[in-house]
This record gives structure tokens, C-alpha cells and sequence, in this order.
């Protein structure tokens, strides 16, 4: 990780706190993402998801800290009780950064997504450079469709490349930073 983007973990807004994984956060990432109303809007999320897949998630995470090579993957926590609310990342692919995110659905309808993806957006301009972010949604799933919208992302349509989960339809959004 450079030294800007480590002097700006853990992200902080009015009331989240970004910051990479740790070993604290195995129970609340199964339980979250054996939740199939949360897994069903996940392409990259093995299903079942077990404390295996969640003891290697937060391995490669410590291993692999926010810098320009890896892009960031930070867990989303309340900042009033440290609760472990989701996770995102934003993850370098062929010529821009992919966005992806989650929320435990006790915390769905109440901002929090919007709140952790702009802050997590605005630290990939300033900490990483990203000119380009882009993000996949699967087709019925209008909460991430606003959320994106709110924050400057531009529908592009469907994406026959994205990746495919069951042969759902996939919408691609694109943010790109101007110069």
C-alpha cells in the first residue's frame, strides 16, 4: 500500500467506518452471506458460504492491503456500536476498477450502502488514481441501481461480458473520473 492511501485507512464519514478485514469479522461475514437474500445479489460469493471461504477471504486481505496493484476490500462498520454492517471492494480488472458491495439486510433502506460506496469511490481517486470504476448489477435489484445512480454512475446497459451468475441479466454502470 503507498503511503497516502495507508495514512487514509480506516475511512471514516458521519456515521461509518471503513477498514480492512481482521480475524474478528469471520462469524459476521458467514452469517451475512449465508444470508440468500444478500448471496443472491452476489456474482463472486461461493454458495455455501462457509467459515473456510471466510477464514480465506480475510487471509488475502491482510496479505493484500488497499494500494493501486490490488485496489481496496474494506468491511463497513457502524461507527456508534463497531457493528460489522457489509463489505465492499474495488477491484482492478482489465483497463478500470470494479466496484462491488454488500450489506447484512437488517441495514438495507437506510443509506448506509450510498455513505460507503462514496467514500470508498472518493478514496480510489484520490489514494489510487482510479480514472474508471465500473459496476455490474443483476437485473431486479433497483437498490443498488440508485445507490449507484446517486453517486454519478452512468447506466450503460446490458453487459453481455459481465459475469454470468444462473443466466441472469446483468446492467453495467460506469463512473469515470474527469481529467
Amino acid at each position: 500500500m503507498n503511503v497516502q492511501a495507508k495514512s487514509l485507512i480506516p475511512l471514516e464519514t458521519e456515521r461509518l467506518r471503513l477498514r480492512t478485514f481482521d480475524a474478528t469479522d469471520k462469524e459476521s461475514l458467514v452469517a451475512q452471506l449465508t444470508d440468500p437474500q444478500v448471496s443472491k445479489q452476489l456474482a463472486f460469493v461461493p454458495h455455501p458460504y462457509d467459515t473456510s471461504h471466510a477464514e480465506a477471504w480475510i487471509k488475502d486481505c491482510v496479505r493484500n492491503p488497499p494500494g493501486k496493484i490490488v485496489g481496496c476490500r474494506l468491511a463497513i462498520e457502524r461507527r456508534e456500536d463497531g457493528a460489522f454492517i457489509g463489505g465492499l471492494g474495488l477491484i482492478p480488472r482489465e483497463r478500470a476498477f470494479e466496484l462491488g458491495y454488500w450489506l447484512a439486510r437488517g441495514y438495507w433502506g437506510q443509506g448506509y450502502a450510498t455513505e460507503a460506496v462514496g467514500a470508498a469511490v472518493d478514496f480510489g481517486h484520490r489514494a489510487l488514481n482510479m480514472c474508471h470504476i465500473v459496476a455490474f448489477v443483476f437485473m431486479g435489484n433497483p437498490s443498488s441501481t440508485r445507490v449507484l445512480s446517486r453517486l454519478g454512475f452512468a447506466y450503460r446497459g446490458l453487459d453481455e461480458s459481465a459475469p454470468n451468475h444462473e443466466s441472469r441479466k446483468v446492467l453495467r454502470y460506469d463512473l469515470v473520473k474527469s481529467a
